[in-house]
């Protein structure tokens, strides 16, 4: 008999739902604060339809070129241009320990005029880049420098077509590590 009272005893019991109902109580205002918090902004940049074409899908009867740029803030820029198999390296050394920008835009500018049918750069940050950085440096490869117009011969039409987009396409070449 003294068996079956503590069974009977045992199977009723009060549960205590407080402590989990603080916790929600205190999670759902943070989870309502942090999410004001996070934004998501994008830049809207239109790209001319003839530009934007070329750069899609370049002309199988060319020379495939590519551009890739790697950064670090202690040594500074360096483009490689490799076509035909063959790299051109480009260096852009900082200037006075800070980013040489001007430079950048002008060596950009110089491998967009030789090369005017590539709109895709390489981009291959080091660790010690900082994303601000990284901003300014694609929106200065973006346009050529001063308004100046580089042409290039649109396959689909073969007319000249002049624009002030150097490298509207940025890829990052090292997205999953060294």
């Amino acid at each position: 008999m003294r068996g079956a009272r503590s069974r009977s005893t045992d199977a009723t019991f009060d549960l205590n739902l407080a402590p989990i109902l603080d916790i929600i109580v205190a999670i759902i205002p943070l989870l309502l604060l942090s999410v004001a918090f996070v934004q998501v902004k994008m830049i809207d940049t239109s790209v001319p339809q003839v530009v934007a074409e070329a750069a899609a899908k370049p002309d199988d009867n060319k020379v495939q070129t590519t551009v890739s740029l790697k950064v670090s803030r202690s040594t500074g820029f360096q483009f490689d241009v490799v076509r035909e198999g063959k790299s051109t390296p480009t260096r852009v050394p900082n200037k006075d320990s800070k980013w040489d920008i001007d430079a950048l835009h002008a060596a950009a500018f110089s491998i967009k005029e030789k090369n005017p049918e590539v709109f895709r750069v390489d981009l291959e940050p080091e660790n010690d880049v900082d994303l601000n950085d990284l901003v300014k440096i694609m929106d200065t490869l973006r346009r050529s420098p001063a308004s100046q117009k580089v042409a290039y011969v649109d396959p689909a039409s073969g007319q000249k077509v002049e624009t002030e987009l150097m490298f509207p396409n940025v890829l990052f070449g090292n997205v999953i590590g060294n």
